[in-house]
Parts: C-alpha cells; sequence; structure tokens
C-alpha cells in the first residue's frame, strides 16, 4: 500500500472491502442475485451482433425469456454436477450453445449463430469467477474446463503473438461448432495455464 493510501485508511471508515463492492456494484448493479446479474452483463458482451433483433415485436420478451434460458441452463449444471471432466464440461457447452440456438429459433429469430452463443456463455462463466465463490457460489470445479470467451481483441493477440489459425469469418458468425472447439483445443495445447488465465493474462497485455 503506498502513502496516500495509507493516508487515505487512517482517515476513512471504508474498507478495501467497501470499494470492492462499490466497483462491483457499478458493473453488475446491487445483489444479491449476482448469477442472474452475471447472464444479464455477459448478454451486453454480444448483444450488438444480434442484427435484425429490433425487427422483432417481441425482442424485449425474446431478451428476458432468453436470460432465463441461460440462468436455468446454469442453474441445472450446478445443482446437477453432472460434468467431471474436461470431454463431458466441452459437450456439456455445446448442447448449451445449441439450446440457446434453438431458443432464439423458436422465437422467430434465426440468426443466432455458435459465435455468439459461446460468447454470452463463456463471459457469463468469466464473470462469475471475477466476483468469486462468496457471490456466485457452486462453480469453481469447473474454472480448469472453462472455455475462451472469443472476441475480435482476444483473437487478433492470439494471432498476432502466438500464430493462432484464424476463423474464416467474424467471431460472432462462427456456425461449425467443431471448428469452434478446434480452436478451444488450440489454446490448450500450445499454453501451459488454463485456458482461462490465459484469456486472463492475454487482457492484461502480460506475457505467458
Amino acid at each position: 500500500m503506498d502513502k496516500l493510501n495509507e493516508k487515505i485508511f487512517k482517515i476513512s471508515k471504508a474498507t478495501r472491502s467497501d470499494y470492492e463492492e462499490y466497483l462491483v456494484y457499478l458493473y453488475f448493479g446491487a445483489g444479491p442475485d449476482y448469477l442472474q446479474k452475471t447472464v444479464d452483463r455477459a448478454y451486453r458482451d454480444f448483444n450488438r451482433t444480434l442484427h435484425e433483433m429490433s425487427s422483432l415485436p417481441s425482442k424485449d420478451a425474446l431478451r428476458e425469456e432468453a436470460q432465463k434460458e441461460l440462468r436455468q441452463i446454469l442453474d441445472d449444471l450446478r445443482q446437477n454436477r453432472v460434468v467431471n471432466c474436461q470431454s463431458e464440461f466441452d459437450g456439456w457447452h455445446r448442447t448449451a450453445c445449441q439450446r440457446i440456438i434453438a431458443f432464439y429459433d423458436r422465437y422467430g429469430y434465426h440468426r443466432m449463430h455458435v459465435g455468439q452463443a459461446q460468447k454470452w456463455i463463456n463471459m457469463t462463466f468469466k464473470y462469475i469467477f471475477v466476483l468469486g465463490e462468496n457471490r456466485v457460489p457452486g462453480f469453481g470445479d469447473w474454472y480448469q474446463y472453462c472455455h475462451v470467451p472469443f472476441d475480435n481483441i482476444l483473437l487478433k493477440r492470439l494471432a498476432d503473438r502466438y500464430g493462432f489459425p484464424k476463423f474464416g469469418c467474424s467471431w460472432s458468425r462462427i456456425d461449425d461448432y467443431d471448428e469452434y472447439l478446434s480452436r478451444q483445443e488450440w489454446i490448450r495445447k500450445r499454453f501451459s495455464s488454463v485456458p482461462l488465465d490465459v484469456e486472463f493474462q492475454l487482457w492484461l497485455k502480460k506475457s505467458l
């Protein structure tokens, strides 16, 4: 702690935990349902890619119901605990993406892609672990298996620094789950750290 911080905490009744809670509030909003807040926040990380959504008369209901669907998918994982290894997590993740795409399709939105579904699911997991076990309990066992959220910034850094094989389209338009999974497997083989550690380090512009 530097001298300025030492001075602040001598005269302030606020704790470092209070300041952390303030940052959480600014980014996610007030609790107590932080799992839902991670789903909501992650939605904002990809919803700009949902082209022509505004033309749907049910767009607001679709957004709300889709968020409930992903919340249910995650609750089922946490409660049933059927995933115990990487291959099982990958199978769960594939099914989760398919469920989200099928859900949008039933509402008449036929332009939901694997790329968008992976971003929503993977960012939700990232936020779950950022918030920590006290706020969002029950997911820690799967940290080691989680996928990297693909987006323009991360893909460019992986390609420029490590020769990552590029997709033939933008991340939001990836439609071949096997191609998507092959890139996740490339990351697992290329780095000794678990994938989400790799992703955090790349965003912080640290060496791997």
